[in-house]
């Protein structure tokens, strides 16, 4: 039996899973790409931060590799919980494309700053729409769903003056033209693993294991180890506007900044640091945010999460 490759039904999703095909390929392993719609995929009426549970690109995957329809699942890696489901882990890390978020607008603007007061921009990222207002008060900001040619195509129709979405995706799909402005990483901290592929194996496959450690990417396991025990100590997700983005100062250290934004963008907290072990970074950055006033707006926005 060939190898299969579980991915979620998407032009981008299918794109990440074609990279991996192809480099499994090269190395001498035929792949067929079996497509599966979640349930993020299939709920496109309401806003990312109302949806139930956990885990809404990603569960219908873990489940198919569980039971052994798949081989291992392909993710974008921001999408992934920071717990995975019993008996399954990260085989590989593909190379990191660029994390940072891009505006996308039909105007010939340059940056944030170019657009006029009460523009409208479209995003489905609660964080995304926090750190923007926190700059622009003054934009008007609206939900948007749906995979990226549906949010651009969603934007030109209803006359919006932009859209903010991850670089990546946009590049993967050869849409380097699309970009009006890219978005400062210190200041619109992409979220925790954004930019990066994952795959997805099943812990006891040894089999599986071997074959995908192949187009692991060491350098970048380390930058998202740091990004995601951050995730994990604040206990974050995409109910709560929270980046984080590590990148290396020299080839032994990295640098770790995080943010954490109140949902109207009018309160925030920024931290970083440097180090070389990942976890113990992720832990001082950690501690730094929450003494600074984050513990206080974690609790604000959980708590108006659960009163939705």
């Amino acid at each position: 039996m060939r190898f299969r490759i579980g991915t979620r039904a998407s032009a981008l999703a299918m794109a990440q899973a074609n990279l991996v095909q192809d480099v499994l390929r090269q190395l001498g392993t035929a792949s067929d790409v079996v497509p599966f719609q979640t349930q993020g995929d299939r709920i496109l009426d309401r806003a990312l931060d109302e949806m139930p549970g956990k885990g809404i690109f990603t569960t219908e995957l873990e489940q198919a590799l569980l039971v052994g329809e798949v081989d291992c699942a392909v993710h974008s890696l921001k999408d992934l919980p920071v717990e995975l489901a019993a008996g399954l882990t990260v085989g590989a890390y593909l190379p990191r494309e660029d994390p940072r978020d891009a505006l996308v607008s039909p105007h010939p603007v340059q940056s944030l700053d170019d657009l006029s007061a009460g523009s409208v921009l479209g995003t489905s990222s609660v964080r995304r729409r926090a750190f923007v207002q926190g700059l622009r008060p003054d934009l008007r900001i609206v939900p948007v769903r749906g995979n990226l040619a549906t949010r651009i195509a969603k934007m030109e129709h209803e006359g919006w003056d932009g859209v903010i979405l991850a670089a990546a995706g946009l590049m993967r799909l050869g849409w380097h033209n699309r970009i009006s402005a890219w978005l400062d990483p210190s200041v619109v901290v992409p979220a925790p693993g954004q930019g990066v592929v994952a795959v997805e194996i099943r812990a006891d496959d040894a089999v599986t294991r071997t074959i995908v450690t192949r187009i692991h990417d060491p350098s970048t396991a380390a930058l998202v180890a740091a990004e995601r025990a951050l995730l994990a100590e604040l206990g974050g997700g995409c109910q709560i506007p929270l980046g984080a983005n590590a990148v290396w100062v020299d080839p032994r250290q990295l640098r770790l900044t995080a943010k954490i934004t109140a949902t109207d963008g009018q309160r925030s907290t920024l931290a970083t640091a440097v180090g070389t072990d990942p976890v113990q970074t992720a832990e001082i950055v950690a501690q730094r945010l929450l003494a600074s006033g984050g513990q206080a707006l974690l609790n604000g926005e959980r708590g108006a999460s659960d009163a939705k």
